[in-house]
């Protein structure tokens, strides 16, 4: 299953210029028929005036036809390029029809050296509403994923199902910058050209990926991705303990990660190591001394409120075997869902719920009749039908054979996809590490005999950290020797308050 869609630009919406000049900043502009693009000065007969010393005062104009927008450069000094396609001075032609993400720019050198007044106005009928943003490129800059569940410390996550799970690149060789399309569904586009092999990039070029644009200018790039609409998770836990006969036992200390909305986050960790406690204290339902906040709201402090948001299916199957499917999340949704929810809205959520979990053509069967993996389903469809931002699942895939595990974990790659914040425990990653974001390790240590965070970050920056090639190696390097593991939980913990401290 992917969860990646066609991208199929259309023209909906009016024609807008995003314009870059000398101003250095970037505008938006709503294409007028007849609209003249010239030097910005006194008395300019222009109706964009751009800021650049190579514009000629009457350089060219965009007009709208029957078949849609035309450029015509009006015979200026330096003429105009269109995708890299020179028009108007020493061209054989001076007009052209636009085509969305089409690349208007006027220079007067290369273009693999452009001018320092060089001007760069993209041509969209299907741009994406959002502000640009700037990320710096320097010397020490490593790769930029780009991409749907990217990490935001080592990429760009965009929010758009018409973009990969890891879409493209942006690679710092020896030469220099260039992109790197990942086999992705939708392409990446060069100077509204899609690539099919790495491609050199040059100050000044357009990349195109769906309907995000970014701007490449040697020392950063712009770029107007759609952010994901959630809110972090914030947890600190300095201690999560029980007493016993009056004696103290510690249970976890000294966790402090964040997690960002669209994240699908493992919970790996050693036996005994306190995953489960741990998904207790971040949910509330068993405090522990420190803070849990999500969107700046204390989970604590405000646990009758935001109970409600937070969705958890625990490894038991709690599902009655004498109710329907329907029923059953029929059921879930009147107690789940607010009050004031009416009949037709619950209806609505629950065919949501039946088509994002593929139980359609079983909302008539009763639950006894039931696959292992569909009763799965079933119950992780009883707590999504209220809609939380925080989801918990404590082995979900238990008792299931590959594939049906597999099909499951891409169900919740789709409910993460949606912006919601999905923690996993499972003990069988290597099948699916490749649907996870991030990975939290917990560890028990030897000394303390209570559990730590050893890591917080990437699969394969985890990997990297264990020096293994596997999850199931990264668990067997913390387990003691008589659970067959490397006994080296204590190395890891030390090691990570280093990396933490210094890169994380």
């Amino acid at each position: 299953m992917s969860a990646t869609v066609l991208y199929e630009p259309g023209e909906t919406k009016p024609a807008k210029l995003f314009v870059w000049d000398t101003t250095r900043k970037m505008r938006t502009v709503d294409v007028q028929s007849g609209m003249m693009l010239g030097r910005a000065m006194e008395q300019s007969p222009a109706d964009l005036q751009l800021s650049s010393s190579i514009v000629s005062r009457r350089h060219g104009e965009i007009l709208q036809l029957e078949d849609g927008y035309c450029y015509r450069d009006l015979g200026s000094l330096n003429g105009t390029f269109v995708d890299g396609v020179p028009y108007g001075k020493n061209a054989a032609t001076d007009a052209c029809m636009l085509k969305d993400g089409d690349v208007i720019r006027i220079d007067r050198r290369s273009l693999d050296s452009p001018h320092p007044d060089a001007v760069v106005m993209i041509f969209s009928t299907s741009w994406t509403e959002a502000d640009w943003t700037t990320t710096s490129l320097s010397d020490a800059t490593g790769d930029i994923h780009i991409g749907r569940t990217t990490l935001s410390r080592e990429g760009i996550k965009i929010a758009d199902p018409a973009v990969s799970k890891k879409h493209a690149t942006f690679h710092r060789g020896v030469r220099g910058w260039s992109i790197i399309d990942h086999d992705s569904t939708n392409g990446v586009y060069l100077n509204n050209q899609r690539i099919d092999q790495p491609a050199e990039l040059h100050p000044m070029d357009v990349v195109r990926i769906a309907g995000t644009m970014f701007l490449f200018l040697g020392d950063r790039l712009l770029y107007n991705a759609p952010a994901f609409t959630g809110s972090q998770l914030s947890i600190h836990i300095e201690e999560r303990s029980v007493r016993n006969l009056f004696k103290k036992r510690v249970l976890l200390e000294n966790i402090d990660l964040t997690v960002d909305p669209g994240d699908l986050v493992l919970v790996l960790g050693g036996s005994g190591a306190g995953k489960t406690t741990f998904f207790n204290a971040v949910m509330g339902y068993e405090k522990a001394r420190g803070k849990i906040t999500h969107g700046g709201r204390d989970v604590y402090k405000e646990y009758s409120h935001m109970k409600y948001e937070i969705g958890f299916v625990p490894q038991q199957d709690l599902l009655r075997d004498d109710d329907t499917v329907y029923h059953t999340l029929d059921n879930a949704a009147q107690m789940k869902m607010p009050a004031h929810t009416t009949a037709a809205q619950r209806r609505e959520r629950i065919e949501q719920v039946l088509d994002m979990l593929g139980l359609h053509r079983e909302r008539d069967s009763m639950v006894r009749k039931l696959s292992g993996g569909q009763k799965k389903r079933l119950n992780i469809a009883v707590e999504l039908i209220a809609d939380p931002s925080l989801f918990f699942l404590d082995e979900p895939d238990s008792g299931l054979d590959g594939i049906m595990a597999a099909s499951l974990m891409q169900n919740l790659r789709v409910i993460a996809d949606e912006g919601k914040i999905v923690m996993v425990i499972t003990h069988a990653p290597d099948r699916v590490a490749h649907l996870f974001d991030k990975v939290v390790v917990l560890a028990k240590s030897a000394k303390t005999n209570s559990g730590h965070l050893v890591f917080y970050g990437s699969i394969d920056a985890a990997k990297e950290f264990f020096e293994t090639d596997t999850m199931e190696g990264i668990v067997k390097r913390i387990n003691r020797p008589d659970e067959n593991g490397d006994g080296l939980s204590d190395y890891y913990i030390e090691k990570y308050a280093e990396y933490a401290g210094g890169t994380v």
